[in-house]
């Protein structure tokens, strides 16, 4: 309850304090430039039914990129996984994502954030749709690359999108919105997956020849989203900072006059601004093929030089070791419990232990034990047993609930902190307290306590991810902005890939290992917010644009 009373709050705030106000003169001399524009159209209606199309967009990212993890356990005999198949699907979607990273921030930029969005999650619908009818386990990983492919598009679309639609107080705001639906829909997967995947449905389609059973249905569902995602954009304009960009001016003031009389109830005609100012952009005088790189290549070179190169290189890192963290934690926790339960069982009741055991204790027993039997088992009698479904533990669903739910609470109380101690400070805090809480683990003893590091980690470590993307909207300009997102959202899911691949490596080597490996990338993510250059004034960028 008090996280709902915390989003009342901030909602009533933001429609009292921001709203135009009567005394304010009533029409601007000369054009004016983005920001002061943005403001004059106010904050309201239009703010509120954006957050509401946002929702199952960022549903969308999180449905397209989790839901394997749930699947996995049902869908192995169905489609003969193997461990290698396994560790395929779950890191499909995040290469697809890299594979295409710097393209989509191209095509974003080029073409404007509206149509890659409306255009990015119809095609991932269908693609997240085909995934329910694969009847082998090549074809279900080509659709999880291929749906990683396109979601990277309407994603770094929707970042750049969210900022260029908010003045710059309630930008930081609108990405914490963000976070907590990034949370909500981490908290809807698995109850979602709880209702569905345990049921015992199998309807025969085409003769008999292809069976849907739930964990089909499961995946069906998991693509809605994305297809209200694409109707819920259709109905809002275009960027205006892109018609700008594109020296669009009159479009982008018809833009700003809609969202005005939105937000205010009032004649589009009575907005104070009259005129827009030109921004920097880079345009193509011909359609063909050798023109447009040659305009790519003008509107990405800036990115690549002093001093943008430094920063981007310090954010990307930053990401990194954001992504390093919060994603082998929160993607192995179903794993780790679910040996420490074995522990438990093969010891706690047939041994008498004196204390507690630590946490690596009981991973490191039950991990021992469970590859000498393996072992044994495969490779001394070399029995073929037929294939038993594996059944998720209520627990793993729960485990998943509680770690999203502390991260809705992190998220609302971060968009309140972030405007009073500073995004930098912020992100930094977030990055020590999951580097402490990521050491605390080698000592915890009860699962609880285990259960709550856990969950205060990948909080901190998703807060402090989350964050970079208004680091990159205050040191980038607008025509860089989308690169800047695409290139910094493909370096932290190569963190992700990375991460779950070393975690097993490490762990083999020592418990200790992988929790040393994610403290430590924490720890590098803090020590670079502090070198990160303070924010440029707004007169100070159009210079730089220059």
């Amino acid at each position: 309850m008090m996280v709902f009373k915390r989003i009342f709050d901030l909602l009533s705030m933001f429609s009292y304090s921001k709203l135009p106000r009567e005394d304010v003169k009533s029409e601007e001399t000369g054009p004016a430039d983005f920001e002061r524009a943005i403001i004059n159209s106010g904050y309201g209606k239009f703010n509120y039914l954006l957050l509401l199309a946002v929702l199952p967009a960022s549903f969308s990212s999180i449905f397209s990129s989790s839901a394997m993890s749930y699947v996995l356990p049902s869908a192995e005999c169905d489609l003969d996984l193997t461990m290698f198949d396994k560790g395929l699907l779950n890191s499909m979607t995040f290469a697809g994502m890299i594979s295409t990273a710097f393209f989509w921030g191209f095509m974003t930029d080029t073409f404007g954030r509206k149509k890659i969005m409306f255009y990015g999650y119809m095609c991932t619908g269908v693609l997240s749709l085909a995934t329910c009818f694969s009847h082998t386990s090549w074809l279900l990983i080509l659709f999880k690359f291929l749906d990683g492919v396109v979601i990277s598009g309407p994603y770094a679309a929707l970042m750049s999108y969210l900022a260029e639609l908010h003045n710059e107080t309630h930008r930081s705001r609108m990405y914490m919105w963000l976070g907590v639906f990034f949370s909500l829909g981490n908290i809807s997967l698995p109850c979602i997956a709880w209702l569905i995947i345990p049921q015992k449905w199998t309807i025969n389609l085409v003769s008999g020849t292809m069976e849907i059973n739930s964990w089909r249905v499961f995946l069906a569902i998991c693509s809605l989203p994305e297809f209200l995602a694409c109707l819920a954009i259709f109905a809002f304009p275009e960027s205006p900072r892109f018609l700008l960009l594109k020296g669009r001016r009159e479009e982008a003031l018809q833009v700003f006059k809609k969202i005005y009389s939105l937000n205010t109830g009032k004649d589009p005609d009575t907005y104070p601004v009259k005129d827009l100012e030109d921004e920097y952009s880079v345009e193509s005088s011909s359609d063909n093929v050798k023109d447009k790189l040659h305009s790519c290549w003008q509107q990405i070179r800036p990115l690549f030089l002093s001093p943008n190169i430094f920063k981007l290189i310090a954010i990307g890192l930053i990401q990194l070791g954001a992504t390093i963290g919060s994603n082998s934690i929160r993607l192995w926790m179903p794993q780790l419990f679910t040996m420490m339960e074995h522990f438990k069982d093969d010891y706690m009741k047939h041994e008498y232990l004196s204390s507690q055991p630590r946490f690596c204790y009981m991973l490191g027993q039950r991990q021992t034990n469970h590859s000498f039997a393996s072992s044994f088992v495969n490779e001394t009698f070399n029995v073929t047993h037929p294939c038993i479904p594996a059944e998720l533990n209520s627990k793993v669903f729960i485990n998943s609930i509680v770690i999203a739910t502390t991260g809705v609470v992190g998220y609302t109380l971060a968009g309140t902190l972030i405007t009073v101690v500073g995004k930098k400070k912020l992100i930094a805090t977030c990055f020590m307290v999951a580097a402490a809480c990521c050491a605390s683990l080698y000592w915890a003893e009860s699962a609880n306590s285990i259960l709550g590091l856990c969950s205060v980690f990948v909080a901190m470590s998703s807060i402090g991810g989350a964050c970079v993307v208004n680091i990159i909207v205050d040191n980038f300009p607008t025509c860089l902005r989308t690169m800047a997102v695409s290139l910094t959202m493909m370096v932290g899911r190569i963190g992700a890939v990375v991460g779950n691949l070393l975690f097993p490596i490490l762990f083999d080597l020592s418990c200790l290992g992988p929790f040393i490996m994610i403290g430590s990338a924490s720890l590098v993510s803090a020590f670079l917010v502090t070198l990160l250059p303070r924010k440029h004034t707004q007169k100070d960028k159009p210079k730089q644009l220059a």
